[in-house]
This record gives structure tokens, C-alpha cells and sequence, in this order.
């Protein structure tokens, strides 16, 4: 017997696309439980990739920072950032003071002024 939905569609597993037999439930899903767990664990899987991919994306900025402010440099320009593989979209908090934008990378802080980046520092206390 087919598993059909009130329009008369046959209904199909959302993981490998056969027929669902019905059985039990009026709005089941899945043909059977490997397909349920195969299903629910691609979606496991891409969103902790998506997850770490910010993560990395966001240590490498901190390097990059960290690099800048024990080479004692305060300012460097957006476009040689971003040629380091700066990320200005992966950061960790951003406020808008007056004129500038404030971002911080855990524990360091920065402005961004027009194309320069300003006031690279260690935020103490944290």
C-alpha cells in the first residue's frame, strides 16, 4: 500500500527519493531509519563546517593582528590586511563610534578609518 497525502501524491523519502511505504505515522519522511540518521547527519555535518569554517577564519585574523602588535605596528592599510587574508566580516564584536568603526578579534581591538586601520591594540582586563 502507497503513502499518499491528501492531494494524492505519492509521498517520498527526503534522502533517497523512493516511495514511503505507509506504516505507522500519517507523515513520515524517511522509507526507513538509516535514511532518517544519513539525512540528519548531513545536516549535522554542514552546519559544524560552516561553523569552524568562521572559526578558522576568524583565528586567522587574530594571527594576523597578533603579528602587527608584537612587531609594535599600530596602523596598516585595508588593502595589505586583506592581501594577509584579513577577513573584515569575521570578527568577534563591531560598534560604531562617532565617525570610525570599532571591531575586536577577542581580545585585540582596531579602528578602521577610511582604507587605514588605526589603533590596533591588547585590550587589558579581559
Amino acid at each position: 500500500m502507497k503513502y499518499v497525502t491528501e492531494e494524492n501524491e505519492v509521498v517520498k523519502c527526503l534522502e533517497c527519493g523512493d516511495e514511503i511505504a505507509y506504516g505507522g505515522r500519517a507523515d513520515r519522511k524517511f522509507c526507513c531509519n538509516s535514511c532518517k540518521n544519513r539525512y540528519n547527519n548531513k545536516r549535522t555535518r554542514n552546519s559544524k563546517r560552516r561553523r569552524m569554517k568562521i572559526l578558522n577564519s576568524i583565528d586567522k585574523n587574530y594571527s594576523i593582528l597578533e603579528k602587527l602588535i608584537r612587531a609594535g605596528i599600530r596602523e596598516a592599510d585595508v588593502m595589505e590586511l586583506k592581501d594577509q587574508g584579513f577577513d573584515f566580516d569575521s570578527v568577534t564584536s563591531y560598534r560604531k563610534i562617532r565617525r570610525h568603526d570599532v571591531f575586536c578579534c577577542y581580545d585585540i581591538s582596531f579602528s578602521v578609518i577610511l582604507d587605514r586601520v588605526v589603533s590596533i591594540t591588547r585590550r587589558e582586563g579581559i
